[in-house]
């Protein structure tokens, strides 16, 4: 087995945010599996960040310790999906212990996404996002997989943390046509930059390596900031 782990964060027009990204991936006996998380605090600085990175640290050792050998045990999604799903309730039922015990409420948003051979699997729960990127008879197409759990796109319905249980939105599907480009990112990113752009920026065919990739994002992560956003 062999794995390349990374973590990357783009802190906006903020000296310090709340947001967490793992990314993992595994190549076992040729094949590659990739896991990302992206997870987005709420509550005091502190709170915030204590959130995300609790849940991004829980879902990157569940990759590790049960999903890695369910898939090479060629589980079905729907027990991938729920197996996933228990740890993000775990991490509600802790999270809620401790806040109560110091009389604070904080949270996160957490979109996850595992993309193994041709298939995807997907949990989600808050107002991240998650977009596939295709490009069909030489159109780039966007499509979102993920739906807001915010109210006037705003108030959050939501999350993981001392807040009501809300069982995260799961899914899973063909990586179709063969290339296809995934970005996660969190509502400080997708409130200032249209589709049409996305699908300029991460046309899979324009993309021949990681720093072509990387030059990409920090170009639409320069474009939003100079349309105003400050998360």
């Amino acid at each position: 087995m062999r794995f390349n782990s990374e973590v990357y964060w783009e802190k906006g027009g903020r000296v310090s945010n709340q947001d967490t990204l793992s990314l993992q991936e595994v190549e076992v006996k040729g094949r590659r599996i990739l896991f990302a998380a992206v997870c987005d605090g709420m509550g005091g600085l502190w709170e915030g960040e204590q959130a995300s990175g609790y849940v991004a640290e829980q879902l990157t050792e569940w990759f590790y310790r049960e999903a890695l050998p369910m898939l090479q045990r060629h589980k079905s999604p729907d027990r991938l999906l729920r197996a996933g799903t228990r740890v993000f309730y775990g991490c509600q039922e802790r999270m809620t212990r401790f806040a109560r015990e110091k009389g604070i409420r904080f949270g996160t948003t957490a979109t996850v996404l595992i993309l193994t051979g041709k298939r995807y699997l997907l949990w989600h729960i808050g107002d991240s996002c998650l977009y596939r990127v295709t490009s069909l008879a030489g159109k780039a197409r966007v499509k979102r997989l993920t739906q807001l759990h915010a109210a006037d796109g705003h108030t959050l319905t939501g999350c993981i943390g001392s807040f009501p249980w809300r069982p995260p939105d799961t899914g899973s599907g063909r990586v179709f046509p063969a290339k296809a480009t995934f970005l996660l990112c969190t509502d400080g990113f997708f409130h200032r930059i249209e589709e049409e752009k996305l699908a300029t920026a991460l046309r899979p065919q324009e993309l021949t390596g990681q720093e072509q990739l990387k030059k990409r994002l920090v170009e639409i992560a320069e474009y939003v900031k100079r349309r105003g956003e400050r998360d």
